[in-house]
């Protein structure tokens, strides 16, 4: 039998509940019967609305609920097991365990980062499956219709993405080894658990879903509501960093450009790239999430952990950058002004390294909005696509368009200086010597605190390294950061899914401890 967690999609959409404690739900909704809210494509909207919602809504755990927010929460934990992006203190200690490797242990513990990680992406499988089951009996606009399944089948996908990753070892060199679960279809109180089957299979299931999806957006590309609704170039976007993971480079590229020529994105510019990345208005969001007032949570959030100038969890317990990655931007490149220095301001945001990228629209009402996936990430992707077909001119200008809006008058210089070649040879740290170097390192300064590092070492196959000289990491791990494959970089799969789930043995199927 099947026992996972999942969420009521219509409370969540109305702003009834954020997570149910209950197990064995039999319907997405307690308020209304699935059957019911699913006939119509009105009612269907309203239940991927509910899963939006779920994308930034707090719980997902029995407690320690203030770590657990959804898409950025993994996006800041997953940044935690990298070097990139350190803690300087233990502050609540919310976030710390992550940074310190402490959580893998810990998952008997229904508190903790393995139960809560895999309760929020299951939750997400578990509703997209029962709005995919009304697929051939919803009735309104045909065209509405393709839209709304599209939206199901590329949030199945993205959450399927999410738990390989976050589960097992990347993708090259372990399609073979145990995957995750795989349900396709709504589950109840008699469903029968799957087993972990292969990773291949699980990355089978993701393509299938993205090229369904894709192929239904396509249909009209026009239909976007809002940013924070899946369309078009958001399938694309996610379908191009599965095809970078799995090393296709040719569909990475394609599916990276087809995301870029969205007709009202473009990259940011100018003071743009100071906004505090709070508002899915920016001209470079592909998908997000637009906060409202009534919304907001002021201690379980984003900003919460990050905005130290705010009174909040981050003024005890500051998100830094890496001196070693600090060092590595000029004094030319704009970016470099989203960091505090290495002299102490006195005042909790200004301690040395502190962020100050991402920060609150409003503090005094905690209001800021999440931004998931930018245009500039696509750039990336593309570049590295490039580069890795052999593609290297193509992929110097494309990296190019990317860095002369943050660094007009020296990025030339640094491009010129990298040799024209696809290897990747700095690793975690180093000097950057070829084009494919300053791709990774431009990837790393960019998306910083926005995309998950830990994935990018382990595809990568370069672990890390936080002892560079005169390190300002807190903690260092004894064990050995550089080794490709290490367990320290996959969670443990929570007890509970062992405990009701008879097709998976604990003793046979849980991850190397």
């Amino acid at each position: 039998m099947k026992k996972i967690l999942y969420a009521s999609i219509l409370s969540l959409a109305l702003g009834l509940s954020s997570c149910s404690k209950e197990y064995l739900e039999t319907s997405p909704t307690d308020q209304v019967d699935a059957g019911t809210l699913l006939q119509t494509t009105k009612g269907a909207q309203v239940a991927m609305d509910g899963i939006y919602r779920m994308l930034y809504s707090s719980g997902w755990s029995v407690s320690n609920t203030s770590q657990n927010f959804g898409i950025t929460s993994t996006k800041m934990f997953t940044s935690l097991m990298g070097e990139d992006f350190l803690q300087d203190a233990q502050g609540s200690g919310w976030f710390y365990f992550d940074y310190k490797f402490d959580v893998r242990s810990r998952f008997a513990s229904t508190g903790w980062r393995p139960y809560a990680t895999w309760n929020f992406y299951y939750t997400l499988v578990s509703n997209a499956n029962y709005i995919l089951a009304a697929e051939k009996t919803l009735t309104g606009d045909p065209k509405e219709v393709d839209n709304i399944m599209a939206q199901a089948y590329t949030m199945r996908a993205y959450a399927y993405f999410q738990l390989i990753q976050i589960f097992q070892q990347t993708y090259i060199g372990h399609q073979t080894s145990p995957g995750v679960p795989l349900y396709t279809e709504p589950t109840t109180a008699t469903s029968q658990g799957k087993n972990r089957g292969t990773v291949e299979e699980v990355y089978t299931q993701i393509n299938q879903d993205l090229d369904k999806s894709i192929g239904l957006f396509a249909k009209d590309k026009s239909l976007q509501k809002h940013k924070s609704h899946l369309d078009y170039y958001v399938a694309n976007a996610i379908k191009a960093n599965v095809s970078l993971v799995q090393n296709k480079w040719v569909d990475a590229e394609k599916h990276a450009t087809e995301a870029l020529s969205k007709s009202s994105l473009a990259m940011l510019s100018g003071d743009d790239i100071y906004s505090g990345f709070n508002s899915v208005k920016l001209k470079d969001v592909l998908w997000g999430a637009e906060i409202i007032a009534d919304q907001s949570t002021i201690w379980a959030s984003f900003f919460s952990h990050m905005d130290a100038s705010a009174g909040q969890y981050a003024e005890t317990s500051r998100k830094c950058i890496y001196n070693w990655l600090y060092d590595q931007i000029p004094a030319t490149d704009a970016r470099k002004k989203w960091w505090n220095g290495s002299t102490d301001g006195g005042t909790p945001d200004k301690k040395p390294y502190n962020q100050v990228k991402f920060r609150y629209s409003e503090k005094a009402s905690s209001l800021g909005d999440y931004i998931f996936m930018r245009s500039e990430e696509m750039q990336l992707v593309k570049a590295e696509a490039l580069a890795n077909q052999g593609k290297l001119t193509e992929a110097k200008t494309a990296l190019g368009d990317l860095m002369k809006l943050r660094n007009p008058t020296g990025y030339q210089m640094i491009l010129d200086q990298a040799t024209l070649s696809k290897d990747l040879t700095m690793g975690s740290i180093g000097t950057p010597k070829t084009l494919m170097d300053q791709i990774i390192l431009q990837r790393r300064i960019e998306l910083w605190g926005e995309t998950e590092r830990i994935f990018d070492i382990m595809r990568l196959k370069t672990g890390f390294d936080r002892n560079a000289t005169g390190s300002n990491h807190s903690f260092k791990p004894t064990w050995n950061t550089l080794e490709a494959a290490s367990k320290e970089f996959i969670l443990t799969i929570p007890q509970k899914e062992f405990d009701g789930n008879t097709s998976l043995d604990a003793n046979k199927d849980q991850n190397p401890m």
